[in-house]
């Protein structure tokens, strides 16, 4: 999050990708450390092969933002903040 921080000040604003991030890890705080498992219960996109994969990119995404795919990065932040009771607002 400092990272983010030193960004602001230096540009005045966060890329859609940061964004996201922060959106996610505000979610994944209020569903709880089991919300792999949560997300996979709720959504059977996420109890496949290919949504682990998007919730592993994910997950490695915020401690590398250079990693993960934004596209990936929206679909998991917006179910994730719809099993957290969080109203997703629009993403540009």
């Amino acid at each position: 999050m400092e990272k983010l921080q030193t960004r602001v000040r230096e540009y005045g604003c966060l890329t859609i990708k940061e964004r996201l991030l922060i959106r996610f890890v505000t979610s994944r705080n209020v569903v709880g450390k089991n919300w792999r498992g949560v997300l996979a219960a709720k959504d059977p996109f996420f109890n496949t092969k290919l949504g682990g994969d998007y919730l592993t990119s994910v997950a490695q995404a915020v401690s590398d933002s250079s990693r993960g795919n934004v596209d990936r990065i929206e679909r998991v932040t917006i179910a994730l903040e719809k099993i957290a009771g969080i109203k997703p607002v629009s993403v540009v």
